[in-house]
């Protein structure tokens, strides 16, 4: 009978979990019916998800509804914007509402991984404000009526990361890796929910100032809802931030979609100085554990009023330490003596009423005192400003204090700085109305270490304040390699501390015996190729916030594989924009003469645009150093000599510092002072066509060319080389693909001409006899014109012997003929002349003997 029994109990309890895991397929293609037509009918938005699940079993008694891969994007302001990306959202559902098919009932929310973004604009305008209105409802109709209906018992978010971004408000919020829970029956207008929160990073910015970077929270806190007056009280809780310890009474109520009333107060439960000193990031990550702080710490603060776009509560907070002491047990010095008190305070809410005050601050490095305060009002309308500090400390006593792994700090720090005064008078320019004097001062600096890019030592330096401007004297600098002197002075820094959008306007005499620019922007970026790595610069991106004028003087500098000496002139630093200013340099055994510009206004297209003057620089060298000279200029390669030039440069940078090709503009005058070109290819074809190896090297002296570089080809205009009795004349462009376009008229001797040659021209003029119909014999000097094509490794070369087409080339020749011909004539006329004028005047000149001896002979 028992096994009869056992066996029913097993039959029944094997179909009542079939009916279990089967009875939610029934209602699936409902359900997921009913959820996307809600969301269609609701949400002015773009929602989707990947599927629908549905479970009895792990929800029961309640029917599970499991949405996987949810999002919801924006429209309008808010296309570019994820509200919300939730990996599962599961809703349980009141299993008897579904069987009824009204309105389903929802229990309970979970939130897996959900990312969700909150934001709002300066507008005001929220991007969860997705809700559609209904604008064919009356004051008649139940417009509370869905398909749905939110009577929670729990909900929980597990694993979540959640921003609020309020740009009207400027506050900002961000929980990473949030895990809440809360538990409470929202079907009752009065209840107690309880709830529970892990936050592993809580940042909370207001005015761009992080009051919370990356805190770890922990909270149990208990809230009376007053779900019908929009009311919530909280009672005794806990609230742990990293080691602080926490509470917080009052209540938080919305009386209106606009408005948020509260009236809190909060204090610190544990006065230990340790607790506060855990919410500093760089204490707290640095062996926080293993510090020793001893100390009375207090703060408490109060929060009373309204909060919404137009006002904030009032508020209050109270800060204070008291005999404070920091130490790490494995080091032997100690911060000792440490006194702070200050106060936050806000009267009324108006945020221009609140008041900063930290009247007094002292502590001890070792046995070197600190002193300071700081009072603030005013912050919005017209700030006020009344600070002070003065003490001297040695930062090696630092290293002695804080524990700085594999890191040399050193030297002596001497500050003693007031300032008093409104931001209105440095407006103004009534800078005698804002109190500011003092001096800093640094002697004998160093910093090193294994996580340092290069080590850094300033053997001396003095700031000298007053109300317009900072005067600094005697620096010295090592960085790496490179050394510096300067002096100057900085004329706003009232202005560029008070004012947005300033820039810091400076003027520097600056030397140095060196400047290695290739350490100082940091290691080149490396590319491995099959054979070999090559080593790229990284932009250097100039800075938007500063206006300097700086006289240079720099004795070498190493830039790329540059070695530059005898550096002079002026940069001026302002826009993003370096502007240089008669710069003189030497380089590549010549002299450079530079004005123009390097922008990095887009630093993901920095631009150049300078104008040089070169002088006397070798070929070889330039051709070594510049990359522009190897892909437009190869010909430089079979170069050997010096040439002059002025050129006309602009052109856009790649990410590695480099021409982009395509968008180069470039013209000037070259002056090739004196150059062999030997085993250039073109010239070897050439020779090899005029059967010559006299044209296989030439010498140039003071030949001139005039370029230009555009759409990455180099274009020259004609130039004349003169080569032992050759006069050349060359013209054309090559490019980047190393393609080549040049027609060469030369003037040749048929002395130089090889038999092949001879032949071809003996052979070209006779044809042109015979169409011409002359008998013309070629002259002691040949006109060849050959046309350069292929590439520069794998020239084409084409020769001809004349000018244009067969035509044109026979009239040519017959007018070549003809005019040889007068010439010819001329001559034989000219000398028939001469005799004929000859024997006129013998002949005269006997008529008139006979004459004269006749007249004579009458005479007698």
């Amino acid at each position: 009978m028992l096994k009869k029994v056992l066996i029913v109990l097993v039959i029944l309890f094997a179909v009542l979990f079939v009916a279990a895991a089967s009875i939610p397929l029934f209602f699936k293609k409902e359900i997921d019916l009913k959820v996307k037509s809600s969301i269609n009918e609701s949400i002015n938005a773009k929602v989707d998800f990947k599927d629908l699940d549905l479970s009895l079993i792990s929800s029961f008694p309640d029917l599970g509804i499991k949405i996987n891969n949810l999002t919801i994007v924006g429209i309008d302001s808010f296309a570019k914007d994820t509200l919300a990306n939730i990996k599962q959202l599961q809703l349980n559902l009141n299993f008897m509402s579904v069987i009824k098919g009204e309105t389903y009932q929802i229990n309970s929310i979970l939130l897996d991984e959900p990312t969700i973004l909150a934001k709002v604009l300066k507008s005001g305008k929220a991007n969860w404000d997705i809700t559609k209105p209904d604008s064919l409802a009356s004051p008649s109709t139940d417009t509370a009526k869905t398909n749905f209906n939110v009577a929670l018992q729990k909900y929980a978010i597990e694993g979540g990361n959640v921003t609020y971004d309020d740009a009207s408000l400027g506050f900002f919020m961000q929980m990473k890796d949030l895990n809440h829970s809360g538990k409470g029956d929202f079907t009752q207008d009065l209840f107690k929910l309880q709830t529970q929160s892990d936050i592993a990073q809580l940042t909370v910015k207001y005015a761009g100032i992080p009051y919370l970077n990356k805190v770890k929270l922990n909270a149990e806190l208990p809230i009376d809802m007053d779900m019908k007056n929009m009311k919530f009280s909280f009672a005794e809780n806990k609230i742990q931030l990293n080691e602080l310890l926490l509470s917080a009474v009052g209540y938080l109520a919305m009386p209106n979609e606009t408005d948020m009333v509260m009236d809190f107060k909060f204090d610190a439960k544990q006065s230990e100085l340790k607790n506060f000193l855990s919410l500093i990031p760089a204490i707290y990550s640095s062996n926080f554990k293993d510090m020793e702080a001893s100390g009375k710490f207090a703060m408490d603060g109060t929060a009373k009023g309204t909060y919404n776009e137009k006002s904030l509560p009032a508020f209050n907070v109270n800060l204070s330490i008291e005999n404070g002491k920091i130490k790490y047990p494995s080091l032997p010095s100690a911060i000792n003596n440490i006194q702070v008190k200050s106060q936050i305070n806000n009267p009324d809410g108006v945020i221009d009423h609140t008041v900063v005050n930290v009247p007094a601050f002292h502590m001890e490095f070792g046995q070197a005192p600190i002193d300071g305060r700081l009072l603030l009002k005013n912050p919005v309308t017209d700030p006020f400003l009344d600070m002070a500090l003065k003490g001297k400390l040695d930062l090696k006593q630092l290293t002695a204090i804080f524990p700085m792994k594999d890191m040399t700090l050193s030297g002596i720090l001497d500050a003693d700085v007031q300032a008093s005064g409104r931001k209105s008078s440095i407006d103004k320019g009534q800078y005698e109305a804002f109190k500011a004097s003092g001096q800093m001062m640094a002697s004998n600096f160093n910093y090193s270490g294994k996580n340092v890019p290069m080590p850094v030592s300033v053997p001396s330096v003095k700031m000298t304040f007053s109300p317009k401007n900072i005067t600094l004297t005697g620096l010295t600098a090592n960085v790496g390699k490179s050394d510096f002197k300067a002096n100057g002075t900085v004329n706003n820094y009232l202005s560029y501390f008070f004012k947005k959008n300033q820039a810091l306007q400076g003027n520097f005499n600056v030397s140095s015996g060196l400047i290695d620019v290739n350490e100082l922007v940091g290691p080149p970026v490396k590319e491995e190729k099959a054979e070999k790595s090559n080593s790229k610069l990284s932009v250097f991106e100039v800075p938007g916030n500063i206006d300097f004028n700086l006289t240079a003087n720099a004795g070498r500098i190493l830039y790329d594989n540059y070695d530059i000496s005898n550096a002079k002139g002026m940069l001026v630093v302002k826009d993003k924009t370096i502007y240089f200013k008669d710069m003189g340099m030497n380089m590549l055994d010549g002299k450079v003469n530079m004005n123009g510009s390097y922008a990095t206004i887009d630093p993901k297209k920095p631009k150049v645009d300078i104008v040089f003057g070169i002088e006397k620089m070798d070929i070889q060298k330039a051709f070594t150093a510049f990359n522009t000279v190897k892909l437009l200029a190869p010909v430089a390669k079979f170069a050997k000599g010096v040439f002059s030039t002025n050129l006309k440069f602009n052109s856009d940078l790649d990410q590695n510092m480099m021409p982009v090709y395509s968008s180069i503009n470039a013209e000037g005058l070259t002056n090739i002072i004196q150059a062999v070109l030997d085993g250039f290819e073109p010239l070897n074809k050439l020779a090899s066509a005029l059967s010559s190896d006299k044209f296989k090297k030439l010498e140039l002296n003071n030949v001139l060319t005039k370029f230009k570089i555009k759409d990455g080809r180099l274009n020259v205009a004609p130039f004349d080389i003169k080569k032992e009795g050759v006069v050349m004349n060359v013209q054309g462009s090559n490019g980047l693909d190393q393609t080549m376009d040049y027609q060469l008229g030369l003037n040749v001797p048929r002395a130089m001409l090889g038999a092949k040659a001879n032949e071809t021209a003996n052979a070209f003029i006779a044809k042109l006899n015979s169409k011409a119909g002359t008998n013309v014999a070629v002259s002691e000097t040949v006109k060849v014109n050959a046309v350069l094509g292929g590439t520069m490794l794998k020239p084409t070369i084409s020769l001809k012997y004349g000018a244009g087409d067969a035509k044109s080339e026979a009239k040519t020749v017959v007018n070549q003929a003809i005019a040889d011909k007068k010439e010819e004539l001329k001559a034989v006329a000219q000398a028939k002349v001469d005799t004929l004028k000859t024997q006129a005047t013998e002949k005269v000149k006997n008529v008139v003997a006979d004459k004269l001896k006749g007249f004579f002979k009458k005479k007698e």
